[in-house]
Order: C-alpha cells, then sequence, then structure tokens
C-alpha cells in the first residue's frame, strides 16, 4: 500500500505539470475520477494515455502553420491549366537544342509569360514567378542585368578580299557582343595589293573615316585578317634543335622567302601529351609591317593582328571531340583549309580556288559543284596523311555568304559553324543607325567575326 501511495502521489506531480496549461481540461474531475482506480494496470493505462497526449501535443508545436504560397502552389499544380503549362514546356525543351538560340534570353520564362497571358490572369502569374518552388521547376533564371561600368566598347577590323569591314561592339562581363554600326568599304588594289599595303597613308584615311562614323576614337582595335595571308604547321618540340625563326626545320616549312618571313610560335600544352608540340604560323614580313605602320598612322590602341581561322578552329575542337577535326575558310579566289585535333596536329592548306567561280543564278547546280571539289581535296590530303575522314566539314568565311542562299543550304558531310553557337552576339542591322554594307550578305562573315572575338577577348 505504501507503494502505491507514492505512486500516486508521483502520478499527481505529473499530471500537474501536463494539464496545468490545458484549460480544455477539468483539474478537478481528473482528480476525482483518478481516486476512482485501484488497481495498479489501470494506472499505468493511465500513464499510457498521459504520455501519448503529451507527444502529440509537441507534434503540434513542431508542425509549422499553412503558408498561403504553399496553398496557391498545391491548389495550381493540381489543376488542368498547370499540366497544360508543363506539357508546353517539356515539349518546348525537346525542340530547344533543334532550334537556333541566337538573341534570345529567357525564353522559357517568356513562354510562360505568353501562356498565362493567353490562358489566366496576369495577378496568378505575378505571385508563382516570386515563389522559389514554381522557378526552380520550371528552370527559370533571372535576367542578367549589364552593368555598363564593365562593358567594353572595342573596334573590329576585317580585311579580305579587297574588303575592308569595320565594326563597332560592345562587351559586357558575359562575353556577349552587341554590335552598334558597321560599314564595308571597298579597298582598290593600289591601297592594298594582293599581297601587302601598297599605300599606308590612304588606308589610314580611310579607316580613319570609318572610325569617325562608328564613334570609335577611343576605342581599341582588333584587326583580324583573312587566313589566306597566313601558313600554319606544327612540329614536334623533340624535332627542333631551338624554338626559333632561325631554326632549319622551321625555316623549311615557309611558303615565303627567309627574310620576308614573320614566324609566330605557339606552345600547346596538355598533360595527356607527352612531346609537346609548337604551332608555328608563318606570314609575310612585309604585309605584316605595312599593317603596323598604318595603324601607327591611326595611333588608336590596339589589340593585337590577328589571322581569322585558328581561333575559330580551336572553339571548334574545345567544343566537339573527333579524331580529326577540318575546318575550311572560304574566299573568293582562294579556300583555306585547316586540319588537325584539340590539343594536337594543326596544318593549313591552301586550295587554287573559290567562291567566284561558282556564283550564278542557280547554286544549287554551282555551289554544289564547289563543295564536291572541296570535298575530292579533302580526300586527297587526308590519304596523304593517313588520317580518317571526320563526320562533318565546317565551313566559315565571307565566300559561304556568296555560295548559299534560302534555295539552297550546304550539302551532306558541311555543316557552318553557326549551328555551333560559338558565340553569343546581338546582330540587329536594322536598329542601327549606320548600317552600309556593299555585299549582299555578311551574317556568315559577322558569324565567325563574334567567334573570333570571344576567343580573343
Amino acid at each position: 500500500m505504501l507503494e502505491l501511495k507514492n505512486f500516486k502521489e508521483k502520478l499527481n506531480l505529473k499530471i500537474r505539470g501536463i494539464f496545468s496549461k490545458n484549460k480544455i481540461f477539468n483539474l478537478k474531475k481528473t482528480f476525482l475520477k483518478f481516486n476512482k482506480f485501484s488497481d495498479y494496470d489501470q494506472y499505468m493505462k493511465l500513464i499510457k494515455t498521459i504520455k501519448t497526449f503529451k507527444n502529440d501535443k509537441v507534434k503540434e508545436k513542431k508542425v509549422k502553420p499553412t503558408i498561403k504560397s504553399a496553398s496557391l502552389i498545391k491548389q495550381f499544380s493540381n489543376s488542368e491549366k498547370y499540366q497544360q503549362l508543363i506539357e508546353t514546356i517539356r515539349k518546348f525543351k525537346i525542340n530547344k537544342a533543334k532550334r537556333k538560340t541566337e538573341n534570345k534570353i529567357n525564353t522559357t520564362y517568356l513562354l510562360i509569360k505568353e501562356f498565362f497571358k493567353s490562358n489566366t490572369n496576369k495577378y496568378l502569374f505575378q505571385k508563382l514567378q516570386k515563389l522559389s518552388f514554381f522557378r526552380k521547376q520550371l528552370k527559370i533564371k533571372k535576367e542578367q542585368k549589364s552593368n555598363e561600368k564593365f562593358i567594353q566598347k572595342i573596334g573590329i577590323v576585317f580585311y579580305g578580299d579587297h574588303n575592308l569591314l569595320f565594326l563597332s561592339a560592345n562587351i559586357d562581363l558575359n562575353n556577349r557582343m552587341y554590335i552598334n554600326g558597321l560599314t564595308e568599304i571597298p579597298i582598290p588594289g593600289n591601297v592594298i595589293g594582293d599581297s601587302m599595303v601598297e599605300d599606308s597613308n590612304e588606308l589610314a584615311n580611310i579607316a580613319l573615316d570609318s572610325i569617325n562614323l562608328l564613334d570609335l576614337m577611343d576605342s581599341p582595335l582588333l584587326v583580324i585578317l583573312s587566313s589566306s595571308f597566313f601558313n600554319i604547321h606544327t612540329f614536334n618540340s623533340s624535332d627542333l634543335k631551338q624554338i626559333s625563326p632561325n631554326d632549319s626545320k622551321v625555316q623549311s616549312k615557309s611558303p615565303y622567302l627567309p627574310g620576308n618571313t614573320l614566324i609566330d610560335f605557339l606552345r600547346m600544352s596538355d598533360n595527356n601529351i607527352p612531346n609537346e608540340l609548337v604551332r608555328t604560323i608563318y606570314s609575310k614580313k612585309d604585309f605584316i609591317e605595312s599593317w603596323t605602320n598604318t595603324l601607327s598612322i591611326i595611333d588608336l590602341p590596339v589589340i593585337g593582328i590577328i589571322p581569322a581561322a585558328p581561333h575559330i578552329f580551336d572553339a571548334i575542337t574545345n567544343k566537339v571531340v573527333e579524331s580529326t577535326t577540318i575546318l575550311i575558310d572560304i574566299e573568293k579566289t582562294t579556300t583555306t583549309l585547316l586540319v588537325g585535333s584539340n590539343f594536337a596536329q594543326l596544318n593549313s592548306h591552301k586550295l587554287p580556288f573559290g567562291s567566284a567561280l561558282y556564283v550564278s543564278n542557280n547554286l544549287n547546280e554551282t555551289a554544289l559543284n564547289y563543295f564536291e571539289r572541296v570535298l575530292n581535296s579533302v580526300k586527297l590530303i587526308l590519304k596523304e596523311s593517313d588520317e580518317s575522314m571526320p563526320e562533318n566539314i565546317y565551313v566559315m568565311g565571307n565566300g559561304l555568304d556568296q555560295l548559299i542562299d534560302e534555295n539552297f543550304s550546304l550539302p551532306d558531310g558541311f555543316r557552318s559553324i553557326s549551328e555551333l553557337n560559338l558565340s553569343s552576339y546581338s546582330y540587329l542591322p536594322k536598329k542601327m543607325d549606320i548600317h552600309e554594307v556593299i555585299s549582299g550578305s555578311i551574317d556568315s562573315t559577322i558569324e565567325s567575326l563574334a567567334s573570333i572575338v570571344k576567343s580573343c577577348v
């Protein structure tokens, strides 16, 4: 009986502690009922009941109150409109890879906005777009705001086929290029000949007119010269006595006279290559000096003077993995062929024909002849080097604009670099104050220049 009495006292204290803050229970009636218990097992049942009640109260405290936004999501996610929206976005993602994404910012977000505009009210859309759950599920990214402090304005100069192209462009932190203005000027042979600048003063005056017109007087210039002015060969460093223009093997690969050869070296470094490769670029010394003389007269900061094709070739091999990669740069009178692979051999070949021979009113016949001739040349070169034909031959250059139109696309086995989305740029001629061109189309040229700029700036 003493043990039972002590047990009652302890239980009384426990009941007071649990029930003291709960008004829904009548403490006096509870004790009266408690005193009627005389069996020990009944006390144990009561204790179990009290423990269960206590645990339930703790769980109630841990449960968060219902959030209105969560209720909104649940209500909307069960609706038919939500299911239609998700299905629309799913189909959009499947087709997205097949469509050109140029100049499209937050396309998914805009698609959703258009869906709501036509299917439901704006209030619901405004509510939903604030919810992290909804943004995460539909992968909506906030538009990146450009900071004008970090936008660099540059001038891009491209010369090839006796045409001088000037571009005014802004480059933001995301390496996206916005083309603001453009001029294309024909250059007579007495100003720039086939192999060098004949009149630096006159070329400087022509260039300064475009610089003033495009408001580039305070901007640095990037000078890009067509691929036909350069030759490329790659050596194993162990095959050279010294990495120098004076090395006999280096000189033997130059297509120019030794005294009129300018050579630039680029070491190709990769942990997987046991023998270091050295890419060697050859150009005529007097040709480059004639351009540097012109730029000294213009007297603006110069980012560099570079060939067109090698930078695009590296961009392709960084994106497409193949044992052999082939890039052709089409000009009016010549075609430059680059054969190599990523961090490996890269050699250039000159083909003595360009787009001019194959331009006519019926591109379906004449342009097809051009690509057949290029393909035959590629096969002969690969056969000599014992290399296999890649899945695609990539195409660039201002000559490409003359060979394709809305009625003629590239034949099987050829692929334009525009399909690889190597760069991000905005080119909207109708919105430019200055857009003066003499060519029928320069879209392929713009694509090439944008890809080069991304690699250099």
